[in-house]
């Protein structure tokens, strides 16, 4: 099974133990993007990925490279242009103080400017079974949100499997009129087969109403005519912070119980619940086991640090089978 993701890659710069920027004096550096966290994981599951992206073509794109062929993640789809790539500053929460992400311009990065020129679409989709693509490219720029649609539409027309997570950022799309987003979310969605997304999604971006979101998932999943929709609800108990699942599959609602979460990096956990469904897909598991397994490997990415997912399947399958050991040895 081969899995390739279309998506932006970003520098991360982190102050070091929890500091606001405003006290440190030192950052940590990594490479980041949906795509590229997700084929991490995939890559640490044993599967084969690659990432298609364009990144600058200077010394921190090669440095961003070199990051991603770390992460078991091939980068033989990556193109080289211009000078700039997006950034963000985590400044990392602790306690009751959340975490806060501060964007760069990414609207002129090297993939924020890459258009459909850039890309030779119809050889990557016939060399990929699963392609993703991130909800995001729908904003960054007219030209990215093109490439974006052209690759789910030949996708779906060569019957590949098309993966398509909303990740909807109000931040990104304050310049942009809202019914212009929900127009091009419309636009791809008919190509899907897997979506990844909430309830905020479908009652703000594409207007559903108010109902019991049970009932708003089913309608979704057959307006769209969908394989698989999937997500992660958020909650707390007295003690902790707390995240379940669920997943919509031959019109039935599966949903997971509630985990308990020990946060050190919440950055990122999102793209490894997708990462386990995936798996999940591709194994071709029961719906239950399926959503049990993303919601695991999310669970297990908030006591990670960085965005990429980098643990082994072996230990989803342990956290699961309840086996939490202090050391293993």
């Amino acid at each position: 099974m081969k899995i390739v993701a279309f998506g932006e890659v970003m520098m991360r710069l982190t102050p070091p133990e929890y500091k606001l920027l405003e006290q440190s004096s030192q950052l940590d550096m990594s490479f980041t993007g949906t795509g590229l966290n997700i084929l991490s994981g995939l890559s640490h599951f044993g599967y084969y990925t690659s990432l298609l992206t364009r990144l600058p073509k200077n010394h921190i794109g090669k440095v961003a490279a070199g990051q991603i062929r770390k992460l078991g993640v091939q980068d033989s789809n990556i193109q080289f242009g211009d000078q700039h790539m997006g950034v963000y500053f985590l400044e990392m929460g602790y306690g009751v103080r959340p975490s806060e992400v501060t964007y760069m311009d990414r609207s002129n990065s090297a993939f924020g400017k890459s258009t459909l020129s850039d890309y030779d679409i119809e050889k990557i989709v016939d060399e990929y079974n699963i392609i993703h693509i991130c909800g995001i490219t729908l904003s960054l720029s007219k030209s990215v949100k093109e490439v974006a649609i052209k690759l789910a539409q030949v996708g779906k027309e060569k019957g590949k499997i098309i993966c398509f997570d909303f990740n909807y950022r109000p931040s990104l799309n304050k310049n942009i009129n809202k019914e212009e987003i929900k127009n091009a979310y419309k636009q791809i969605l008919p190509h899907c087969s897997i979506v990844i997304g909430g309830e905020r999604d479908l009652l703000e971006l594409l207007n559903y109403p108010v109902d019991l979101f049970q009932n708003l998932a089913l309608q979704f999943v057959k307006e769209f005519d969908l394989d698989f929709f999937a997500g992660t609800n958020r909650g707390s108990s007295e003690h902790s912070q707390t995240i379940s699942g669920f997943v919509v599959h031959n019109e039935e609602y599966v949903v997971t119980t509630e985990h308990s979460l020990n946060v050190y990096d919440r950055i990122g956990t999102g793209d490894a619940f997708v990462t386990g469904l995936l798996t999940g897909i591709i194994e071709q598991w029961a719906d239950k086991k399926i959503i049990e397994f993303a919601v695991a490997s999310s669970v297990l990415a908030h006591t990670m640090f960085g965005d990429s997912f980098i643990i082994d399947k072996s230990m989803v399958d342990s956290y699961l089978e309840g086996n939490q050991m202090n050391v293993i040895r």
